[in-house]
């Protein structure tokens, strides 16, 4: 090895294989194991600290100032052109090639010279390479080839035929296979006048051809040998490359994608290791600017593909081209007359990959529609690349970038809207901008029309035309010109087969954006294999996106809101009432089913309903699947008629009041009791309601609700509704006013009926609760909690919820009987079983009583934790209940403890909470330990918000 004082170093062979490695991806780190990969075939067991050392004895050996760098697990060899050939060699062609293209052939030339001149033999010899760094060293030799014959090309524009012969006869020599080198040989022969050795040379490569490939030359080759023959090849006469640039202008208001842009323009540029055209495809459905995103980023990249940028539309008039049509336009645009085209697909992709042969070409289809338009489009050589746009993710294009290009954000959406409609109208009326970016459901085509739409009606207010998309038909006010977005989506549409186009009309039809394959399957009344296969071909069309998996394990896919809004007028158009009709009773029909045993995972229903019998081999995730089915079983509710409504509502309430959904539940239970003709559903509907509106701690809404339902079931046969009714007008009375006639006759009632039923509901261990926090007849209480573990069968509840009623009773009664480690364990385990089932009620009772059971136990510690986990889960999940109760019972340890102010303060959160609560009861407990410790502490500082609530009954 030497350097430019003319001073040497001997390295080993090893050491030589390091350093080659190293200078071929100068520049660029190199990882451990490639290097590790290029020095053995199979690596020793130290194969790593070998290396290090090989790279100590590199930085030995070179000269000072080398940059020999460590970076990460990889290693780095800085260096400037004039330092390393290679780099300089690169350099000069890269010169070469824009003096080519500015016509200086003389200056191209030149370049080229300095290039081949700075090669003083072959890549790397006396170094043996193995594994990766070979490919690279081929790369670099073939580079080294395509300049030698860029350089006989340039020599012969310039009239010198006769300098590049023996240059000419060595490259065929080495490679016999390569026609551009016999092409550019015949030509100097016969320029120089040796007709009959050029035609000796056409006979040379057409047997090698035959022999090695079995193949005839190209057309373009044999077309030279009958140039030659009928003697009408001009003298000087060369083909040279054309830049071409066939990209559409890039569009000033493009939609800001740095993140997609990057990923494109890292996949598309210039990679020395790769061996391979690169390939992106910019995925998405119509309308989302995947044209747009390609042409920006085609610009981009313009630099880095000298040589041009060829760009084809894949389709005409909404139809996908023909392979066939699309080469013939690419040869046309690579300067191939009419005459040069063969008539063979194949001779085609032949031809056109032998123009684009060792170019730096970007190459843009846009708008693909299956891997068979792509392909015969793809180069043969790694310096061109190819970005393609499709609505499908053409899985089966290996080698492929996919880059999803998704809905941008909404204040990008009013970004856009305010280049193209004008930044001062956006300015003023930020709301109404707002307002039309979400009806136009932030996608970029439909934002683009209507912000030209504005443009063009320079005085129109912006809530004008946001009153018209969110109050009307968004599709008919999409439209300007040649820009309609209902023409681009029925284009998509058109071509789906038969029941891919049943599947999207009737997801449009019953209004469902995101959703699982069991929907499509209900709504088409077809097998998972077809469900299958019809969801694969609206996402191969871009009509729908695959989603993230759901909680309950569920591939989710969404179709996007105009999208749904195209669909559902397709199926009104397309589709008869009855087959409409027949679609929606299927789905809703599926939905009732799944939630039947989907609510096997939670607690008793708040309203016992039959028993659901058989799943009829229905997969659910129970908690999980109803937690991602929410909003689709809600759609189910809107549709269905009014009885299936009221039984999917019914069902439906635990889970929702268990997860927060208050609210929403009772908006549904008031709709469903008014909906139904079934004068019990809608009682059944009130029960559930009057048990929320306990729950919120509004008793007297509950108590007349209650009474209500218990008026009307208390002579009929539902016993088990009566019962449940009475509990909660028991729990209404001792919540608020603690009358001991109500919790000895009413507790007698209620079980007497609860016998007579046979069941429970989850309601009853409310109502034991109650009990055990003011009854102190311990005996008593036992009893009725061991006559409550008689009524819990596995069967009606399922195993883990049985189970947890059954630990959670247990505990309090070993509790109540003083035995506090034992409720300890019981409770442990209740806790353990709520958890897993996502049942956040049951979770914070079963704290509650564990803090209880813990203080018992001598344990304040565990009691305080307990209780702070209670609080923050009543917090999180607006249970302002059993938060005040975490605060009074927090006061009551810290009292124990001396802590006065803390006391007091939690004394105060607990009276506020229960103010607000409306539960009296609790409320002046808590203002009574307000005030003994005050008087204990002689602070008047500890006082509650005044006001007229706070004062104690």
């Amino acid at each position: 090895m030497r350097w430019s004082e003319r001073r040497e170093a001997r390295l080993s062979g090893k050491q030589r294989a390091v350093l080659t490695s190293l200078l071929l991806h100068a520049n660029t780190v190199v990882p451990r194991q490639r290097l590790v990969a290029a020095l053995w075939e199979t690596p020793p067991t130290s194969a790593v600290s070998n290396l290090q050392t090989y790279i100590a004895q590199l930085r030995q050996a070179l000269p000072p100032g080398t940059r020999l760098l460590t970076r990460g697990t990889g290693y780095l060899f800085e260096a400037l052109p004039e330092e390393v050939d290679l780099l300089a060699f690169e350099q000069a062609v890269q010169s070469a090639r824009a003096e080519h293209e500015q016509g200086n052939a003389w200056g191209a030339v030149h370049q080229y010279e300095t290039a081949l001149s700075l090669w003083r033999g072959g890549l790397a010899e006396g170094t043996e390479l193995v594994g990766p760094v070979l490919a690279r060293a081929a790369q670099v030799e073939e580079q080294r080839t395509a300049v030698r014959l860029d350089w006989s090309e340039a020599k012969l524009g310039l009239g010198q035929p006769a300098e590049v012969i023996p240059e000419l006869r060595a490259v065929v020599a080495e490679q016999p296979l390569r026609e551009r080198a016999w092409h550019l040989l015949m030509l100097a022969l016969s320029q120089t006048g040796q007709r009959d050795a050029a035609l000796e040379a056409f006979g040379h490569a057409r047997a090698a051809l035959i022999d090695d490939l079995g193949i005839e030359p190209s057309r373009k080759l044999q077309q030279l040998q009958a140039d030659i023959l009928a003697d009408t090849v001009t003298v000087g006469k060369m083909e040279t490359w054309r830049r071409i640039c066939q990209l559409p202008a890039d569009i000033a208001d493009i939609v800001d994608r740095p993140e997609e842009l990057h990923r494109v323009t890292t996949a598309l540029r210039r990679n020395t290791d790769r061996t391979t055209p690169a390939i992106a495809v910019l995925l998405g459905p119509s309308g989302i600017g995947k044209s747009t995103l390609a042409v920006h980023a085609a610009h981009q990249l313009r630099e880095d593909f000298p040589d041009g940028q060829l760009y084809l539309n894949l389709k005409s008039g909404g139809t996908a081209r023909e392979p066939a049509a699309l080469l013939a336009e690419a040869l046309r645009s690579l300067q191939c007359l009419g005459s040069d085209i063969p008539d063979s697909t194949e001779s085609r992709a032949a031809l056109y990959r032998s123009l684009l042969a060792d170019r730096a070409v970007l190459v843009v289809l846009d708008d693909a529609e299956h891997e068979k338009q792509v392909r015969c489009l793809l180069p043969g050589t790694p310096r061109s690349a190819v970005l393609v746009t499709s609505r499908s993710p053409l899985p089966t294009l290996a080698g492929a970038t996919r880059i999803a290009v998704d809905l941008p954000s909404e204040a990008v959406g009013q970004m856009m809207l305010a280049q193209i409609a004008g930044e001062d109208r956006v300015r003023s009326e930020p709301d109404a901008a707002r307002a039309i970016v979400l009806a136009c459901g932030r996608l970029p085509l439909a934002i683009r029309v209507a912000g030209a739409r504005l443009a063009t009606r320079p005085t129109w207010p912006l809530q004008e035309l946001a009153t018209r998309l969110t109050g009307g038909q968004p599709l008919d006010e999409l439209v300007l010109g040649e820009l309609d977005i209902r023409r681009t989506f029925a284009a998509s549409h058109q071509l789906l087969p038969d029941l891919a186009g049943r599947a999207f009309r009737l997801l449009g039809l019953a209004g469902i954006d995101d959703f699982a394959e069991w929907v499509v399957a209900a709504l088409l009344g077809v097998s998972p294999r077809e469900t299958d296969t019809t969801l694969e071909t609206l996402v191969a069309a871009g009509l729908l996106r695959m989603g993230e998996i759901d909680q309950s394990g569920q591939p989710r896919y969404r179709m996007h809101d105009l999208l749904r809004k195209f669909a559902h007028e397709r199926a009104e158009a397309d589709d008869s009432p009855e087959q409409r009709d027949v679609a929606i009773r299927r789905f809703v029909d599926e939905s009732l089913a799944r939630v039947r045993v989907a609510g096997l995972a939670y607690p008793p229903p708040v309203v016992p309903m039959a028993a659901p019998g058989t799943s009829d081999g229905r997969s659910h995730g129970g908690a999980a699947w109803l937690s991602a089915e929410r909003e689709t079983l809600l759609t189910a509710v809107g549709l269905a008629h009014a009885d299936a409504a009221a039984e999917l509502v019914l069902r439906l309430t635990p889970f929702l009041v268990i997860t927060g959904f208050r609210v929403e539940a009772t908006r549904l239970l008031q709709q469903a009791a008014q909906r139904t003709t079934d004068r019990d559903r809608a009682i059944l509907a009130q029960l559930a309601q009057a048990d929320i509106e306990l729950d919120l701690g509004r008793l007297e809404t509950a108590r007349d609700m209650f009474r209500t339902v218990f008026d009307h079931f208390r002579s009929s046969d539902d016993a088990h509704s009566a019962a449940y009714a009475l509990t909660g007008l028991v729990a209404c009375d001792l919540l608020e006013t603690e009358p001991e006639s109500w919790r000895q006759i009413g507790v007698k009632e209620v079980f007497s009926r609860f016998e007579s039923a046979d069941g429970i509901g989850d309601l009853l261990d409310g109502l034991f609760a109650v009990c055990a926090a003011h009854q102190q007849d311990h005996q008593e209480v036992i009893r009725l909690f061991r006559q409550a573990l008689l009524l819990i069968k596995e069967q009606q509840y399922g195993d883990p919820i049985a189970r947890f009623l059954r630990a959670l009773l247990t505990g309090i009664i070993c509790f109540r009987s003083d035995d506090a480690q034992g409720a300890i364990k019981c409770y442990q385990e209740g806790l353990d079983i709520s958890h897993d089932l996502g049942w956040g009620p049951g979770e914070r009772y079963t704290l509650r009583r564990l803090s209880e059971a813990y203080r018992a136990a001598g344990r304040p510690g565990d009691a305080v934790n307990s209780l702070y986990r209670l609080s923050l889960l009543s917090a999180q999940t607006g249970d302002t209940y059993n938060e005040a109760l975490s605060a009074y019972f927090l006061g009551e340890v810290s009292l124990e403890h001396g802590q006065s102010q803390a006391a007091a303060d939690y004394f105060i959160r607990c009276h506020d909470l229960m103010d607000r609560h409306g539960n009296p009861v609790w409320r002046a407990r808590a203002r009574q330990m307000i005030d003994t410790v005050r008087a204990e502490s002689g602070s008047a500082r500890v006082q509650p918000a005044a006001d007229a609530t706070n004062q104690a009954p």
